[in-house]
């Protein structure tokens, strides 16, 4: 597990940011590739839901595989390297939420889809907040992390538009 650097680390030594911030990126990847008008909306939120139970599942996997590399793992082990990936899977939550919901209160699906993706990048911005104040004392570098985090799902969409249409 890696630990957030600097003076703010040592209130949550445990604390693994990477899984929220890994998991907003993919959500984000996830909803802009499919961005289509001709789409349903459910399928989208079916496929982060999905696609991102996968990557957790592929996450925990590989985290229980390196543990036991270094010596035997109980059933303990294998809780903790689910709980430490498990931001992953709360990151799919708004979107999910969003996507399903727009339609079924007049949104157009691309309104809706907007909507979702500016919620992604929303959370991403958050995060960047969190893990620069975990990481940091003040509020420049916290918002500058928020920013760069923010900057990286607004690239992946500018990608997709770039490539796919």
């Amino acid at each position: 597990m890696i630990r957030p650097p600097g003076a703010g680390a040592e209130s949550h030594p445990d604390r693994d940011y990477a899984p929220a911030i890994y998991g907003s990126l993919l959500v984000t990847g996830i909803v802009a590739v499919q961005w289509r008008s001709d789409v349903s909306t459910d399928a989208i939120s079916l496929t982060v839901i999905i696609s991102v139970v996968v990557f957790w599942l592929a996450h925990v996997w590989s985290e229980i595989v390196n543990r036991r590399v270094h010596g035997p793992i109980g059933q303990a082990d294998v809780r903790e390297a689910a709980l430490d990936e498990a931001s992953m899977l709360a990151s799919l939550i708004v979107p999910a939420i969003a996507l399903a919901v727009g339609p079924r209160i007049g949104l157009s699906v691309d309104n809706t889809i907007e909507v979702a993706l500016a919620l992604c990048i929303g959370q991403l911005f958050l995060w960047g907040l969190i893990v620069g104040r975990a990481a940091h004392r003040g509020w420049v570098l916290p918002l500058i992390v928020a920013v760069v985090d923010s900057l990286l799902g607004m690239v992946l969409v500018a990608l997709k538009v770039a490539v796919l249409h």
